[in-house]
């Protein structure tokens, strides 16, 4: 079957936080939104059919999770990425934030230090704060292209401090799209076996992996690996579900998963919505060609922004992504503040886009931006970019 990715759909009046919650982050509502990380493009039919037959039974109550629901995102694991797991280490959370920051709070005190590398999805950092703990940054490293690497003379040093027991991993990296290689994983997996400290890895994006890139779970890399990660991943960011407010953890070790099971009951958070329910299921059972689908229109929409900036913004630098649906654009060749880019963006340019500065401090001068939608909106969004660096580069 042909799925489409480029219907037009009109998202307002229906409560999407995208394009009409803009005014809260940003200069007005009237904005083209290309920031906060959903797709405007419909879920899998598949998952839309599993939903409409929920709906037409009318009713809504309490439901429960049966085998087939831990079973189908295991199987799914080792029908993608050749990583089998036993369903029994899965537990379903909230959400990879609310579940972040129970871990945080159930595996440090207040005071500690926990890794974060950045520039990174800034709830890390925020979640971190909140909760009394504080941030330490392994800076990731970028060259003349682009190009985001490990320093890992750095990490060593970070991971060796006895104050710091825990480590959040992005992988794939959001915002700046690394897909992580094996040996890279491998590394920061055994410094941490080496300095005792215990590895969260955050995988929401792994199967949104563009050609030429494999997604490589970090706790497949061994038992000793295996044993000192905990993964947590979802569907939603997969099939444009993060409204259904669900994910997924895997402990290796039962205690901790019984210790996140007793924390979820005490906040009385355990179950599903019926929605999520059957959507999760049906995702991963019948949509994988779906989503192939779906990274082959993400990679056409990078690569028609790579070449927009290359012929007529060169001002603009960027590196195509390996993962993840977000374009990481490098605006400092403007020479302008952190503040006066979120200007230009906003006044300038008529678009909203997440401000790099929210990712870290080595994220100043970036904006990233989304671009799982619809041609048409991906052109409107260069478009203005477009004019608005021309009138800047008339201006100079």
């Amino acid at each position: 079957m042909k799925y489409s990715f480029n219907e037009k759909i009109d998202r307002t009046g229906n409560h999407a936080a995208k394009w009409e919650e803009m005014g809260k982050k940003f200069i007005s509502d009237d904005l083209w939104p290309m920031w906060i990380a959903d797709m405007d493009l419909k879920t899998a039919p598949e998952i839309i059919e599993a939903m409409r037959e929920k709906v037409e039974q009318g009713i809504f109550g309490y439901v429960y999770r049966p085998d087939s629901y831990y079973q189908a995102a295991a199987d799914w694991l080792k029908r993608r990425f050749g990583y089998k797991i036993d369903p029994a280490t899965l537990i379903n959370s909230p959400g990879v934030v609310p579940t972040l920051s129970l871990l945080v709070r159930s595996m440090t005190k207040p005071g500690e230090k926990i890794l974060i590398q950045s520039p990174v999805y800034y709830p890390f950092a925020a979640t971190i704060r909140d909760n009394g703990r504080e941030v330490v940054e392994n800076k990731l490293v970028k060259d003349d292209e682009g190009y985001y690497t490990i320093d890992f003379e750095d990490f060593e040093k970070k991971v060796s401090d006895e104050s710091i027991s825990l480590f959040i991993m992005c992988s794939p990296h959001n915002p700046v799209g690394r897909v992580w290689k094996r040996e890279e994983l491998q590394k920061m997996s055994d410094l941490c076996l080496k300095y005792k400290v215990r590895v969260i890895s955050d995988e929401i994006w792994r199967d949104i992996i563009m050609p030429g890139h494999k997604h490589i779970p970090t706790a497949s890399l061994g038992k000793e690996i295996e044993n000192n990660t905990i993964t947590c991943f979802s569907p939603t960011k997969t099939f444009n579900i993060a409204g259904l407010q669900a994910s997924f953890v895997t402990f290796p070790r039962r205690e901790e998963w019984e210790k996140f099971d007793n924390e979820l009951g005490i906040l009385d958070i355990k179950r599903n919505s019926p929605f999520s329910l059957v959507a999760f299921e049906t995702g991963y059972t019948k949509c994988d060609e779906w989503v192939n689908q779906l990274v082959e229109h993400l990679n056409e929409n990078m690569d028609y922004v790579i070449n927009f900036i290359r012929e007529k913004i060169p001002e603009i630098k960027v590196k195509k992504p390996e993962g993840t649906y977000l374009m990481w654009l490098d605006f400092s060749a403007l020479g302008l503040c952190k503040e006066d880019t979120s200007k230009f963006m906003q006044e300038k340019c008529k678009i909203a886009l997440d401000d790099g500065f929210w990712f870290g401090e080595n994220g100043i001068g970036f904006e990233r931006m989304n671009i799982a939608c619809p041609r048409y909106m991906v052109e409107e969004g260069m478009n203005r970019i477009e004019k608005a660096v021309k009138e800047w580069r008339e201006g100079k």
